[in-house]
């Protein structure tokens, strides 16, 4: 269970942004649903094998301070399990409890579906035609992210561009003089993808180093969606960025 709560955190936390999530559980399927307060990312994901810990409709919030209790009980021993309360005659996940082999302790309380149904906005994602997919490189993301560090402060948005074949990540601004530069993100993706799709870069960057410890894909859609799936072994995470209107 331990191995769960902490990709589940890792995830999801690890964006900066997420600080509420809603678990869906059945002894079929579990599934996680967060999207961040300014609607640029929706998640959705679902575990490879379903928890029977996890059945029932319930949320985890303040997130951060979760994943500050995951980090206490990163050593070999240290265990988290879940306990259970009835409401209306049904059980449903209320607690997890952490213990380590010091005898350290700590309870961290779940929200009940009432309350995180209050907090977010779930969002299913219909789906999309996707006209171009590629596996980014870890080469490929640190180069845009040392690019980024550098365009991020001028421009917070970035365009994905087709050229001779290549997927084309476009920085800044080639309007007006404005400071301006691109870097080729991908070999060999085609040319069905139609130019000027708009994305956060911030955001887009986070889940792409999250990605880098897993299984990444990128796909996006001329509908206007970009998607980043991310196989961690434990679970797929689907992160789905609309485009933006520039």
């Amino acid at each position: 269970m331990k191995d769960i709560i902490v990709d589940i955190v890792k995830q999801t936390a690890g964006l900066g942004t997420i600080e509420c999530l809603k678990i869906t559980g059945t002894p079929q399927e579990t599934a996680i649903a967060a999207i961040d307060p300014d609607k640029t990312v929706v998640i959705n994901a679902k575990l490879h094998n379903p928890s029977t810990d996890f059945v029932g409709e319930f949320g985890m919030g303040n997130l951060s301070f979760l994943n500050g209790v995951c980090s206490m009980y990163s050593r070999d021993g240290a265990t988290a399990s879940v306990t259970k309360t009835q409401r209306n005659g049904v059980d449903v996940p209320e607690h997890i409890i952490f213990n380590d082999t010091d005898g350290n302790s700590d309870k961290y309380r779940l929200m009940s579906k009432e309350i995180v149904d209050a907090q977010i906005e779930v969002v299913k994602f219909k789906g999309a035609k996707w006209d171009v997919t590629f596996e980014p490189t870890k080469a490929k993301v640190q180069e845009l992210a040392q690019a980024a560090s550098i365009y991020g402060s001028i421009e917070p948005t970035f365009t994905f561009k087709a050229e001779n074949g290549n997927l084309m990540v476009v920085l800044g601004s080639d309007t007006g003089g404005s400071h301006f530069g691109k870097r080729t993100f991908a070999n060999n993706v085609g040319t069905g993808l139609r130019d000027g799709l708009t994305f956060p870069l911030t955001q887009f960057l986070s889940i792409l180093k999250l990605g880098m410890s897993g299984v990444c894909a990128v796909s996006i859609s001329n509908q206007g969606a970009c998607q980043i799936s991310v196989d961690t072994g434990i679970g797929l995470y689907n992160y789905i960025l609309p485009a933006l209107t520039r």
